[in-house]
């Protein structure tokens, strides 16, 4: 055998590259095209089937993606349910697939560790040595290959609801979200988005009542509460007449002001997000709207998802995911011991204090304004 000539096997090797990257930056615009998108998905589906049976689908196909964002306890729940009894449409619960930051609580009620896929993918040193290695060809370019991954990682997950359910129009919801759409952004640039948005003081008052119902010295124990809080509590379940008439407050001030600040830079940052990078592929509504015309809100969301608004497909949704039929009680009817408390905007007006509405403001009143929430001196 003659003498190998490795300049020109490092020369074609460099081409070959080369080429390959303007590939993929093809491959990668044409995937953001949602239209141009699915007839590829549609193209590779039929390729792939003759080596199986002919007409037969591969499992876990999806059609479209979506993603609900939306503080806690701002109907997101809710939201998903309905969404999920669309004969096309399937939303998962909480998979908390984004966010490589997210390895704690903003507000410290939760101390478990916590974490995201990205950020398993990211912190893992291991992957990264690996990736580097020089001999296997791909140690550079590790970021855009950390994103690819992620996205096959989370198309593995969904593909698991595509393939349990048969529907092909797949989402998920989680709190997360809302302070991740930029880094969604860059793993799904195809996506779409629902952003579900509740006045802030609903939520403080939402989440508070959570957190007492699954506090540290109940049977089902998530949540730790200073033994401020806890006195809070039972003295407000013991007689809430009693406890409004005397002023007092639900919250203590610092409690306040981590959910002031968390909802005030969190819908702020999803709507910005949202406008700025997925523009017509990101729809806003306000939970006291979807509330006071679900039947059109609901059509509206559909049809963002490309599936029927038909008046029997959205009867269908709203008949599988009343209030009444996951509470067992009527809207507004409070039950301080289920998740689905009350389902009811305004109620912060019952519960906040003067005090509660000043601090509130102080923090998140632009904010509120901002989005057509009622403030000290002006009415919504």
């Amino acid at each position: 055998m003659g003498r190998v000539n490795m300049d020109h096997i490092l020369e074609r090797l460099r081409e070959y590259r080369l080429q390959n990257e303007r590939f993929d930056r093809l491959v990668r615009g044409v995937m953001s095209y949602e239209p141009a998108a699915r007839a590829v998905r549609a193209a590779t589906s039929a390729a792939s089937g003759l080596s199986r049976r002919s007409g037969a689908e591969r499992p876990g196909d999806y059609d479209t993606v979506f993603f609900i964002a939306g503080e806690m306890r701002s109907g997101t729940s809710w939201l998903r349910r309905t969404l999920s009894a669309h004969p096309k449409v399937a939303c998962g619960h909480e998979g908390s697939f984004f966010g490589r930051d997210y390895d704690r609580e903003e507000i410290p009620v939760y101390t478990a560790p916590v974490s995201s896929l990205t950020r398993a993918l990211t912190a893992s040193g291991e992957l990264e040595t690996w990736h580097g290695l020089p001999w296997n060809q791909w140690a550079e370019d590790y970021e855009e290959d950390l994103n690819n991954l992620a996205r096959l990682c989370v198309d593995y997950f969904l593909a698991k609801e595509v393939a349990r359910t048969g529907k092909r129009v797949v989402g998920d919801k989680s709190p997360q979200h809302t302070a991740n759409l930029d880094e969604i952004h860059t793993i799904y640039p195809d996506a779409r988005v629902i952003h579900v948005i509740r006045d802030g003081r609903d939520v403080a008052v939402s989440a508070m009542n959570h957190w007492w119902r699954l506090a540290q010295d109940r049977e089902e124990a998530v949540f730790e509460l200073a033994p401020e809080e806890l006195e809070i509590r039972d003295a407000y379940s013991q007689d809430k007449d009693a406890f409004r008439a005397a002023g007092r407050s639900i919250f203590t001030g610092e409690r306040l002001e981590q959910l002031a600040r968390r909802w005030d830079h969190r819908v702020g940052k999803a709507r910005r997000d949202g406008t700025e990078l997925y523009g017509g592929q990101y729809l806003e509504v306000r939970y006291e709207d979807l509330l006071a015309e679900t039947p059109g809100h609901l059509g509206k969301m559909l049809r963002f998802l490309g599936v029927s608004a038909a008046e029997e497909d959205v009867e269908r949704c709203l008949r599988a995911s009343s209030f009444e039929r996951a509470s067992s009680r009527r809207q507004g009817e409070e039950d301080a011991g289920s998740f689905f408390r009350k389902g009811v905007a305004g109620d912060w007006k019952n519960v906040f204090t003067a005090r509660d509405r000043e601090l509130y403001e102080e923090i998140a009143g632009p904010a509120l304004a901002q989005f057509g929430y009622e403030t000290s001196g002006r009415e919504a």
